[in-house]
């Protein structure tokens, strides 16, 4: 309760005139499924409170209207699982994992006396897509851990479509929450994924929110600049032991053209490889066998950068270099970024890491929100929390939402607490609904804007005093929405 508290939102669902709690509003989730069967996820007279649930895993049943694959729950067939001696019998869709379970009820989880839990907007409807997890030659090419839950664009994109065309069919309003996300990407917004979050949110009814990730204190960002004194950049990459592989990014805005050369821990070196589009270098080292590939890319989909790929398998222990060198001009920046934490298999970071442009993608972008966590207890932002601002230097965070010690629902019909961009995600989602839902309500209103929901956050976003905003941290500030409202009162 106490994370909600410092977001505002316990004040707005107890405010005699307001009693906000979600009513008629849908928050769509995509991520590792849900527990249905859980008490928070009920209504008082025990039916669910899911309108449905697209299970991409399961191919034995009927997909979605206009879809090839996957199995859809409705929240009638969901209701006939919860009045059966046996659910899974009729519903064999679960969340072994968890998190799906997690962010959906602190988003979203009815009251639940006995775990002494409330979601923030308890009473809205909720839909979930569990994710297909991503092919196996997939994570092999992008040197994914092989544990490591990671997913597809395709069927994200795919599970975006049914979020809001289920939302549609029940003309309600969506709140998006993408409580998931990359360290890869240009970190500009300019991603086909960015591009459709950002289109979803500039329609009526629509809202998507993004957290910033954990990646802040990883030291998988290194930043580099050129000048004419130095047009020579070297990044050192740590590897530790156990390392099967891993890839590694390099952005530059174009005309700023870079090239890049490898030296091994043993000091054997590629030498400058040179600019060749849709060509791929590969190379073996001879004393540590590990092989690297490097590929340069040009004039990418709605992109102003040059991207280096670059990638080592069976990377020996030690100091990797790799040089940094600009062909068409002497000044200039690049940013270089490591997988996330959970695709590795192994220790890997930068020697002279920047905790800057951490966010994970797709949060980029223009028009969706997103959200950094604090400690709400300690009014400290965690060490953890992804930062901005984007490549472009555009704001990012928008704000900070409580991501410390947040209790949520598991599996079974148990609570646990988590720490983590996730909880932040779950909590800004459902303040989101609770103010989609005002301004729905107020007269003449035609129901709400992502941009709205976003300038209301802001205007009322609560700040430490002695620190500037908006900053990389905290954005404009954390979320307190009953200081939000009370400003708009006021004015």
């Amino acid at each position: 309760m106490q994370p909600l508290d410092a977001a505002g939102i316990i004040t707005l669902q107890n405010y005699p005139t307001l009693q906000l709690m979600g009513e008629g509003i849908m928050i769509g989730f995509l991520d590792t499924g849900i527990d249905y069967t859980h008490p928070v996820f009920r209504n008082l007279d025990g039916t669910t409170r899911i309108a449905g649930i697209w299970d991409q895993t399961i191919q034995d049943g009927d997909p979605p209207e206009g879809f090839l694959y996957g199995t859809e729950y409705t929240e009638e067939r969901i209701n006939a699982a919860l009045h059966s001696e046996s659910p899974q019998e009729l519903i064999s869709s679960e969340d072994t994992d968890g998190h799906g379970t997690f962010v959906a009820s602190v988003a979203a989880g009815s009251a639940e006396s006995s775990g002494q839990f409330l979601g923030a907007a308890p009473e809205a409807v909720i839909a979930m897509v569990k994710l297909k997890p991503a092919k196996k030659y997939l994570k092999e090419f992008f040197a994914v851990a092989e544990d490591a839950h990671c997913y597809q664009e395709n069927d994200i994109l795919a599970g975006l479509r049914y979020l809001n065309e289920l939302a549609r069919r029940r003309e309600m309003p969506l709140v998006i929450c993408m409580a998931i996300g990359t360290s890869f990407g240009g970190h500009n917004g300019d991603s086909l994924l960015a591009g459709v979050l950002d289109g979803y949110a500039l329609l009526r009814n629509r809202c998507v929110v993004m957290g910033t990730g954990n990646e802040a204190a990883q030291r998988h960002h290194y930043y580099g600049t050129f000048t004419e004194a130095q047009n020579i950049q070297t990044a050192e990459i740590r590897v530790g032991e156990g390392v099967k592989g891993f890839v590694t990014e390099l952005w530059s805005t174009l005309p700023n053209i870079v090239t890049v050369s490898i030296t091994s821990p043993s000091g054997e070196r590629t030498g400058q490889i040179p600019v060749r589009l849709g060509y791929l270098f590969d190379f073996v080292f001879a004393f540590e066998r590990t092989a690297v590939t490097v590929e340069y890319r040009l004039l990418q989909e709605n992109s102003d950068a040059q991207l280096v790929f670059i990638r080592l398998q069976k990377a020996v222990p030690g100091i990797w270099k790799i040089e940094v060198k600009p062909v068409m001009q002497t000044k200039g920046e690049f940013h270089m970024w490591l997988p996330m934490k959970e695709f590795l298999d192994g220790e890997v970071y930068f020697l002279e890491s920047n905790p800057d442009t951490t966010f994970t993608e797709p949060a980029g972008g223009e028009h969706t929100m997103t959200v950094s966590y604090y400690n709400s207890q300690e009014n400290t932002v965690d060490i953890n929390s992804g930062r901005g601002y984007t490549r472009d230097e555009r704001i990012k965070p928008d704000y900070a939402a409580p991501g410390v010690a947040v209790t949520g629902a598991v599996p079974g019909g148990g609570f646990k607490e988590r720490t983590g961009s996730s909880a932040a995600t779950a909590i800004a989602a459902g303040g989101c609904a609770l103010i989609m839902k005002w301004i729905s309500d107020q007269p003449g209103a035609g129901g709400a804007s992502a941009s709205q929901v976003r300038n209301v956050i802001v205007m009322g976003a609560q700040k430490l005093p002695a620190i500037e905003y908006p900053n990389t941290q905290w954005g404009y500030g954390t979320m307190n929405l009953y200081h939000s409202l009370d400003i708009l009162r006021r004015l």
